[in-house]
This record gives structure tokens, C-alpha cells and sequence, in this order.
């Protein structure tokens, strides 16, 4: 339960900044609204490196919709893994930070995806 609170918390402060900072109310931005929880949840974390300026506007977009997308779509369920909810972003997350480093092929990927999957199971 401490997890799911911490995971809405986050998005209810993402929603909040979105919502209310005149930053995100351009045009520009418009592409925030339509984002679920797990893409804000996303946004949240990537709004990191686009302060520092390792991301620029587009790849932030492309970033946030391409993490959410592999979380749907590359992480096996839920029930099969035992991960729990922050568990599946970290796996993401840990892909992404190693794709800052080195380019990695789609199989490089899945192969890496099943490796940290497997780290926490065996750590929990």
C-alpha cells in the first residue's frame, strides 16, 4: 500500500504542476493532458533531465511516451513477475539511464528487461 501512495502522490503532484505552472500551458505542452498516470508518473522523473538540459522538448515527449509504452508493453504482467507497482517503473527506468549510455537493439532490450525483472525477484 506505502508504494501505491508514494506512485499517487507523485502523479497527483505531476497533474498539479501540469495543471497550474504557466510553464505547461503553452502549445507546446498541450501533450500532457493526454498522458495516464504511468506517463505522468514518467514526466515526473524525465522533467529531471530536461532541466538539466539532457533532454530537449521533443525527446522529452518521445522519452515519456516511449517509457510508457514499453512499461504496457515489453513488462510481462504483474501476476507473472511479483513485482510490485514501483518495481515495474524501476525496471524502466534502469533501461532508460543504461539507453543514455549505449545504444541497444530491441532483443538487448526484452534481454536486459528479463535480467532486472529477475534481480528483483531475487532480491525480494
Amino acid at each position: 500500500m506505502e508504494e501505491e501512495e508514494e506512485f499517487s502522490l507523485v502523479v497527483s503532484k505531476g497533474r498539479d504542476l501540469l495543471e497550474n505552472k504557466t510553464e505547461f500551458q503553452t502549445d507546446e505542452w498541450v501533450w500532457t493532458r493526454d498522458l495516464d498516470d504511468g506517463g505522468i508518473f514518467f514526466f515526473c522523473y524525465l522533467l529531471i533531465d530536461y532541466r538539466q538540459q539532457t533532454l530537449n522538448k521533443n525527446s522529452l515527449r518521445e522519452s515519456v511516451h516511449t517509457l510508457n509504452l514499453l512499461l504496457h508493453k515489453m513488462l510481462p504482467p504483474r501476476e507473472k513477475t511479483g513485482l510490485p507497482l514501483l518495481g515495474e517503473f524501476q525496471v524502466i527506468f534502469t533501461l532508460y539511464e543504461r539507453l543514455k549510455r549505449e545504444e541497444m537493439t530491441w532483443d538487448d532490450c526484452e534481454k536486459y528487461i528479463m535480467e532486472q525483472i529477475s534481480e528483483h525477484q531475487n532480491s525480494n
